[in-house]
């Protein structure tokens, strides 16, 4: 079985190819094809949080589907699958879908100082565990997945120092070419494609050097993850455009145009458009799953356009329904007690299961008693609202 392949759907002129910019691409291997812009489905212990697998097909019904199973929530799973030798998708029950393995679990908090020289510390639930690139790509021959992270060092934020960014960058660079050299010595991962991480922090010559050194390897690589932004995913939400964005433009410039561009985190719907506006190809669903946390769902209506090579989002204002009392311009919070006798679907335009089947009062009854059916009915329709959305994104683009 070859690698997967990823390529870049153009109708530029004279087919050159501009750095920014929302471009459709399609991921292929073997028999699966996956349309960007699209994203990845988080996974905690191999699953969806809180539906299983045959829930999870009647929400995607086919099986082009890439599924992201970050290193600290599936650690645990290395010893046994030495004995099972078939890899990590087929151990959970997803030997049919793609699978990327990435080194941060980005919905949680990651503390910061714990990695020592060149060995990256591993949040776990039994405390941190230190990982050099040679265990590391132990683990990952072990996984076999579809796609995986290289090792680095990304446990830096807004307030990190000069001197700690430039120390993530050196060490990620260094882990980088020693996953590579394992890469190509082993048998195993001929299958498995290669992600670099580009680390720098909010520091854009960090973040040059970075993407410059990577890009020397480019024939070596699917893709580039624009990495080390945040520790705590649960405030990413929080990061303005302005301070991000100018960052992922300038670095994109130093990027070849060919390779597919990742960002992992809980972001907006409107800062995901300005991603995809400057090139960006792949996401997570970091941003339903920590909707569903908050006991909240997806219910901003929007409309899409293509505009002087860019897409255009305007939220729609859904204050005027009655049946909605949202807490941002996003969602709705469904143990808010406006909702104890609203016999109406979380949306009446939705086709999720839960949309076709319940309302907002009973869901709110089960999540003030704490039933887990509470949570399970929010993932199915924030995953399909999510879905959908990405989909309304994908179709702007085929009419331009």
């Amino acid at each position: 079985m070859e690698q997967a392949g990823f390529s870049v759907v153009t109708d530029r002129h004279n087919d050159i190819p501009s750095t920014n910019g929302p471009r459709l691409g399609t991921l292929k291997h073997s028999n699966s094809k996956i349309l960007t812009p699209a994203f990845m489905f988080y996974t905690k212990c191999g699953s969806v949080p809180y539906i299983s697998r045959e829930v999870f097909e009647k929400i995607v019904p086919d099986n082009q589907v890439l599924f992201n199973f970050p290193l600290p929530t599936c650690l645990s799973f290395h010893q046994p699958l030495k004995e099972f030798k078939r890899g990590l998708n087929a151990f959970v029950g997803l030997e049919k879908y793609l699978s990327c393995c990435s080194i941060t679990d980005c919905v949680v908090d990651n503390p910061q100082g714990y990695n020592k020289k060149d060995s990256v510390a591993i949040k776990t639930k039994s405390g941190n565990q230190l990982i050099n690139y040679g265990k590391y790509m132990d683990i990952i021959e072990v996984f076999k997945p579809t796609m995986y992270v290289t090792l680095s060092i990304s446990d830096i934020n807004l307030d990190s120092s000069p001197s700690a960014i430039e120390k993530s960058v050196n060490i990620s660079n260094r882990l980088f070419k020693s996953c590579l050299e394992r890469h190509h010595q082993s048998e195993v991962l001929k299958q498995s494609c290669m992600i670099a991480p580009i680390q720098g922090g909010y520091n854009v010559q960090e973040r040059i050097r970075s993407a410059t050194f990577l890009s020397e390897y480019h024939d070596d690589v699917l893709g580039f993850l624009f990495d080390g932004f945040f520790t705590d995913g649960s405030i990413v939400e929080e990061i303005p455009s302005d301070l991000i964005l100018p960052i992922v433009n300038k670095t994109m410039e130093c990027l070849p145009y060919d390779k597919m561009k990742i960002i992992f985190g809980a972001w907006t719907p409107s800062l995901i458009i300005d991603f995809i506006n400057s090139g960006v190809d792949m996401f997570d669903s970091s941003f339903p799953y920590i909707t569903t946390e908050r006991n909240s769902a997806l219910i901003f209506d929007y409309s899409l356009k293509y505009k002087n090579e860019s897409i255009i989002m305007d939220i729609l204002n859904h204050k005027t329904d009655e049946n909605v009392d949202s807490s941002n311009d996003y969602e709705i919070c469904l143990t808010d007690t406006s909702h104890f006798e609203k016999f109406v679907p979380i949306k009446d335009s939705c086709t999720c299961l839960t949309c076709k089947k319940h309302t907002r009062s009973y869901i709110h009854h089960l999540l003030v008693s704490n039933e887990l059916l509470g949570s399970i009915l929010l993932t199915i329709h924030n995953l399909h609202y999510f879905n959908q959305f990405f989909k309304d994104i994908r179709e702007v683009l085929m009419k331009k």
